[in-house]
Formats: C-alpha cells, sequence, structure tokens
C-alpha cells in the first residue's frame, strides 16, 4: 500500500509540474507576441521613392519634385529645396502633402548640373524626418559635397519646416518610454504569474505528498 501511495504521489507531482510548465510556456509566448506587436509601433516613416530618384541623371530639368513615404506624412512642416552648387533653391512655392506623397513645383530655366533635394517631413508618429537626393541635369557635373557640406545642407533644410521640432521629438520620446513602461510592467506581471502558480502547485504536490505517505 505504501509503495502504492508514493508512486500515486509522484504521478500527482509530475503532472502539476507538467502543468507549470505548461503555464510558463503560455506566458512566455503572451510575451514574446507583446513585444513583436509593440516593436514596429515605434518604428518612423521611412521614404520609399524619389522623382528624380537618388543619382539619377536626367535629359532635362524636372518640373516638379515628388517623395513618397511609407505612410500618410503630416501636412505641418513639409519642407523640399531644390538646391544648386551655389545654393540657390528652385523649388517653386510651398511643398503639397498628399497622404504619403509630398510634392513641390521646380522652377524653369535649370541648366544642366548637378543638384540636390534636401528634403523634411514630420512623420505620422510625431517625429521630424530628413535627407538628401542627389541628381543631376544634362551633361551637367554631378553635385559632390563632403560631410561637413552635407550636415549644413541637412540643417538648412531643416530650417525651412517651420516645426517646433523640440515639441515633436519630445512627444516621440515620450510615447517610446510609455511602451517601454507598458513592455516592462507586463513583462513584471507575466513572471509574478508564473511564480504564484509554480508556487500554488508545488504546495498543493507537498500536501498530496503528506497525505499520502500518512496514509
Amino acid at each position: 500500500m505504501l509503495s502504492v501511495a508514493r508512486s500515486k504521489a509522484m504521478n500527482e507531482r509530475s503532472t502539476l509540474l507538467f502543468r507549470v510548465r505548461t503555464v510558463a510556456a503560455g506566458m512566455a509566448v503572451a510575451a514574446v507576441a507583446l513585444l513583436a506587436t509593440a516593436s514596429p509601433a515605434s518604428a518612423h516613416d521611412e521614404l520609399l521613392s524619389s522623382t528624380p530618384s537618388s543619382g539619377e541623371r536626367l535629359l532635362a530639368a524636372p518640373s516638379e519634385v515628388t517623395l513618397t513615404f511609407s505612410a500618410d506624412v503630416l501636412d505641418m512642416g513639409a519642407a523640399i529645396v531644390v538646391a544648386d552648387a551655389d545654393g540657390q533653391d528652385w523649388a517653386a512655392g510651398e511643398s503639397a502633402v498628399v497622404e504619403g506623397s509630398v510634392t513641390v513645383e521646380v522652377q524653369p530655366g535649370m541648366a544642366d548640373a548637378g543638384y540636390e533635394v534636401r528634403w523634411r517631413v514630420v512623420s505620422s508618429d510625431g517625429h521630424p524626418i530628413s535627407g538628401i537626393i542627389p541628381f543631376t541635369v544634362g551633361d551637367g557635373e554631378p553635385l559632390v559635397r563632403d560631410a561637413a557640406a552635407e550636415s549644413s545642407s541637412e540643417s538648412d533644410a531643416a530650417g525651412t519646416t517651420g516645426v517646433d521640432t523640440t515639441a515633436s521629438q519630445t512627444t516621440s520620446q515620450g510615447q517610446g518610454a510609455f511602451r517601454v513602461a507598458l513592455i516592462g510592467g507586463a513583462g513584471a506581471a507575466i513572471a509574478l504569474g508564473v511564480l504564484a502558480v509554480f508556487l500554488l502547485l508545488r504546495r498543493r504536490a507537498t500536501a498530496a505528498g503528506t497525505d499520502d505517505s500518512a496514509s
């Protein structure tokens, strides 16, 4: 009888241990799913394509410049500068935003030369993003700038936006901090849940083993 009782207690403990592992595995899967869904939300919009494209040589000067992004950018703060080697801006008027595309017309009379499109927009998550797209018209020489000049060009483009970038970055950082806190809190709750289930089942297993030994 004692041997049968011990065998029964061992079987019950194995069953409880299996349940604990199953619960822990389920909570781990839930944590991974939470992280997987939260990570893409923190990504900023990206430039998908442009007309003209980066490094493209055009037979004639373009009548407009169009940028296409991965999501709808904000109307506020979009700016495009079409600059030559002397820094003259050939963009005509304000940039037009239609969903995920930003377009600006170009002044006529552009000579055969190298140019660069300096753009800056506000991403759908409120974060300003910017970049430079070089292109060449006709038989002109491509516009080549050193790192310092490129940095200055990006700063010039940023200055034309009229956007309070500090406020935008603060908003983006606040959203990021909230996501981190949310994920951290969920992870802690999952860990506590696993521990509580483990202790409860272990206590039941111990009590079952004690009752069987006594009988």
